[in-house]
């Protein structure tokens, strides 16, 4: 699939594996999982639509149906296999607009920072109006 003219990277798995050095774990029908076998955290990896979905607000199908017993299942394997206490989850999609979660398996003092060290600790706090307005929002359109 062509991503902004170029070809998307991982629907080509083999040409996103060598360049993350990534080893395949496991795939089914709608997903394939990956394990980056380099840096500073074992065991992270990349949970990837093998249909080009480009974010996940486009996800639907088999999909969306398979997603969460997908990220469940790669999660829990990760966390066991790194012997960590948990599985972090995320998103970012504006490098490579193909729908992949990143599975990073943490445990205390590695080299993971979570919760407000994602966040440029200089950032100014939103206003609480506007949180309570996306808020709001997000729930009348989850709603209809």
């Amino acid at each position: 699939m062509a991503d902004g003219g170029q070809v998307c990277m991982l629907c080509r798995p083999a040409l996103a594996d060598a360049h993350f050095g990534r080893v395949r774990l496991w795939e089914d029908a709608h997903w394939r999982l990956s394990a980056v076998t380099a840096g500073p955290v074992p065991g992270f990896a990349h949970l990837e639509s093998r249909r080009h979905i480009p974010a996940i607000t486009d996800l639907d199908g088999p999909e969306a149906a398979t997603f969460g017993p997908a990220l469940a299942r790669a999660t829990r394997a990760l966390r066991d296999a790194a012997g960590a206490d948990l599985t972090y989850a995320y998103v970012f999609g504006e490098r490579v607009a193909h729908l992949h979660v990143n599975l990073a398996p943490h445990r205390d003092g590695d080299a993971l920072r979570g919760g407000p060290g994602l966040l440029d600790p200089a950032a100014p706090a939103v206003d609480r109006a506007v949180h309570a307005a996306v808020a709001a929002r997000a729930a009348r359109l989850l709603s209809g």
